[in-house]
């Protein structure tokens, strides 16, 4: 076992840690506050991804395309939240089918728009870093690097914030919070929107390490629901804790074993932390925040 392959495999586990943590951190937001599993979240990434490509064709830059891309989702969050999920807030299992429908609707129109072949974005950064034999793209280690201000910008947020201690508060006890003023309806929208703009985010990025396709919001999706799991399903510190484990066991086992038998790890592995840990890693819920 080499050195260099080793840390390698290594900085790629942290490049898709923090990957699967923005996926996770979305869907722990939305889950938190709404009790909504929003299957349809992978579509959102790869909307993200797309829209990302056609700002870039059109002769903006990535670093133009960037906040166009997030603020967009952002605001489709919102309306997503008002127009759907808000009308069967009550029945939970109402909101889980229409995040699969939302899925449906999305997955064809992808198809119309788009179409099945494969799409490229310029590299933002082209730069090699060479660190003792272990080589580091410039843009993953972007996608390290804005994970990480997203993480402690998202930290700040949830405890510093007037907003952040709402979201909480609404998280610990909605009704609750709705007797102490808080506007508990205002602060979903807000998490559902917070919950797309993270993954319109993790799109942008992924698209600037693999090629857009189809299915490029399915792996992120399922592992990032994995980092939920086993991070516990309401804690934005344990899905980040959740997202490093798998991202660090995925790509060791593709290094040094092969991708598919690195999925079968991962999952193998969560199931033995599951039957340990049923609860998850971390008790913690939204209202501890990061």
């Amino acid at each position: 076992m080499s050195s260099e392959l080793f840390f390698q495999a290594m900085v790629n586990g942290l490049m898709l840690a923090a990957l699967y943590a923005l996926v996770a951190l979305g869907l722990t937001l939305i889950f938190g506050l709404l009790d909504v599993v929003n299957f349809a979240h992978g579509q959102l990434i790869l909307l993200g991804a797309y829209v990302l490509s056609s700002i870039v064709d059109i002769g903006a830059s990535f670093w133009v395309a960037l906040p166009i891309v997030v603020a967009g989702l952002v605001v489709l969050g919102v309306v997503l939240d008002m127009a759907l999920f808000a009308r069967v807030r009550d029945e939970p299992i109402n909101g889980l089918l229409i995040s699969l429908g939302l899925v449906a609707i999305l997955e064809n129109a992808f198809h119309v728009i788009y179409g099945p072949d494969l799409r490229r974005v310029p590299a933002p950064i082209d730069a090699v870093i060479d660190i003792a034999g272990v080589r580091i793209s410039g843009n993953r280690l972007l996608v390290i690097v804005v994970t990480v201000v997203v993480l402690v910008a998202l930290s700040y947020f949830l405890r510093r914030t007037r907003t952040g201690k709402a979201m909480r508060a609404t998280a610990e006890a909605d009704e609750a919070a709705g007797l102490m003023g808080i506007r508990v309806e205002r602060i979903r929208h807000i998490a559902f929107a917070a919950g797309a703009g993270l993954a319109g985010l993790a799109g942008v990025l992924m698209a600037t390490v693999y090629p857009i396709e189809p299915s490029l919001g399915e792996g992120p999706l399922i592992m990032g629901f994995a980092a939920l799991i086993l991070g516990g399903s309401r804690s934005p510190l344990g899905a980040v804790l959740g997202a490093v484990v798998i991202g660090t066991v995925q790509s060791f086992g593709t290094t040094y074993l092969s991708s598919s038998l690195a999925d079968v790890l991962v999952f193998a592995f969560l199931i033995l932390i599951l039957f340990w840990r049923p609860q998850g890693l971390l008790r913690a819920r939204l209202e501890t925040a990061l």
